[in-house]
C-alpha cells in the first residue's frame, strides 16, 4: 500500500479526506490534494472472486487436458492384434448376415417321414428323406436323440442343421407309436390266428413224433399257457394231445411246444409272431418196445413243469384251444 501524507503543506494542519471524493481539502486554508485510494471492500471481494474463478477454471481446464492426453495415450497403447480381431469379427458378422440372407428358406421336417418299427422295448426309428421342389434333404443334417430300444409311447427329439438352407424350424418332438407288442394277455390272440399257432407247434413236434406218423397226423391242440411279466418277457406254450394205439389199448400223452418272445403284430389283421419253438417234457413210452417220445402224462404235469420257469414278476394264464 502506498502511504500518502495528509498534512497540509501550507499550514501544517491535518487534512481529513472525504470518503465520497478522490481529493482532500484543508478546512483551514482551502488547499486541495488528490488522494490515491485503495480498493473498496466490494471491489476487493469482486477481484478475489474473479481471481478464484480464474484459478479454478484454469485448474479444471488443465485437468481436462490431462485426461484427454492420458486417454489418447491409452488408446495408442492398445496392441495391434486387438484392432485386427475387432476388424475380423466385424467382417465375419457381416459375412454371416449376408450369407444367411441369401440362403433359400426351408422347413427341414417337411422333407422327412418319421416312422417306428420293431417291438415295444426294442423299437427303432426310421427316417425317410423326400425330395420336394428345389430342396435337397440330403444337405440337411438330422440328429436323433434316441434311435433304438424304443418303448411305445415315449418321445424322441430330432434336431436339424444345414449350411445350405435357412431353416425355419430346427427341432421337433415325435411320439413313438405303431410298434409291435410282446404278448401280454393270452386273450389278445385272435381266433383266426389259433390255427396258425397249431400248425407252427405241430411242425416243431414233427421230429419228436417222427417214429409215430399215425400219432402225428391225429395230434389235437387242447391248451395254451402264457407265462409273462406283462412287459417284455413272454413265453407261450402250445399243448397237443397225442393218442397211441397199442395192443393193450390207447395211450394218451401231452406234448408241449414253447415259444419265447411272442409278439402281437400291429397290423390291419392282427397276428402273432412265433419265433423258433422247442418241445418240452419227459421221456414216456409209446407202447412200442424201445420207442419213446418227449411229453407228459397229464395237463397238470405240463402246468407244473411250466411253473418251474416262472420268475417272481411273471404270472401264468391259460386258455383252451
Amino acid at each position: 500500500m502506498k502511504i500518502i501524507d495528509l498534512t497540509c503543506p501550507q499550514c501544517g494542519a491535518n487534512i481529513e479526506p472525504d470518503s465520497k471524493v478522490e481529493k482532500a481539502v484543508c478546512k483551514y486554508c482551502g488547499y486541495q490534494a488528490l488522494l490515491e485510494r485503495e480498493d473498496t471492500l466490494e471491489e476487493i471481494a469482486a477481484k478475489a472472486q474473479s481471481k478464484s474463478y480464474g484459478y479454478h477454471k484454469g485448474k479444471l481446464q488443465a485437468e481436462a487436458e490431462m485426461v484427454k492426453e492420458t486417454s489418447g495415450q491409452q488408446k495408442k497403447e492398445l496392441p495391434t492384434w486387438v484392432y485386427v480381431v475387432i476388424v475380423l469379427a466385424v467382417i465375419g458378422l457381416a459375412g454371416w448376415i449376408l450369407s444367411n440372407a441369401v440362403k433359400p428358406e426351408a422347413n427341414p421336417f417337411d422333407y422327412i417321414e418319421v416312422s417306428f418299427e420293431g417291438t415295444d422295448g426294442d423299437g427303432e426309428v426310421v427316417i425317410k428323406r423326400m425330395h420336394k421342389g428345389d430342396v435337397d434333404p440330403n444337405r440337411i443334417d438330422y440328429d436323433i436323440s434316441k434311435t433304438d430300444d424304443l418303448i411305445q409311447g415315449e418321445t424322441i427329439s430330432i434336431v436339424a442343421e444345414s449350411s445350405e438352407y435357412r431353416l425355419t424350424e430346427t427341432s421337433k418332438t415325435y411320439v413313438v407309436e405303431g410298434l409291435d407288442e410282446y404278448l401280454k394277455d393270452i386273450n389278445d390272440i385272435p381266433e383266426e390266428t389259433l390255427q396258425m399257432i397249431h400248425q407252427k407247434a405241430k411242425s416243431v413236434q414233427e421230429l419228436n413224433l417222427s417214429s409215430h406218423p399215425e400219432a402225428f397226423e391225429i395230434m389235437k391242440p387242447v391248451k395254451l399257457f402264457l407265462l409273462t411279466d406283462r412287459e417284455r418277457k413272454s413265453q407261450l406254450y402250445v399243448v397237443h394231445e397225442v393218442t397211441f394205439s397199442t395192443e393193450e389199448g390207447n395211450l394218451t400223452y401231452y406234448v408241449s411246444t414253447g415259444f419265447d418272445g411272442v409278439v402281437l403284430r400291429k397290423e390291419s389283421e392282427a397276428s402273432v409272431y412265433l419265433p423258433g419253438g422247442t418241445y418240452y417234457g419227459n421221456a414216456v413210452g409209446t407202447g412200442k418196445t424201445g420207442f419213446f417220445i418227449t411229453g407228459y402224462k397229464s395237463l397238470d404235469a405240463v402246468r407244473a413243469d411250466i411253473l418251474t420257469s416262472q420268475e417272481k414278476n411273471m404270472e401264468l394264464t391259460e386258455r383252451n384251444f
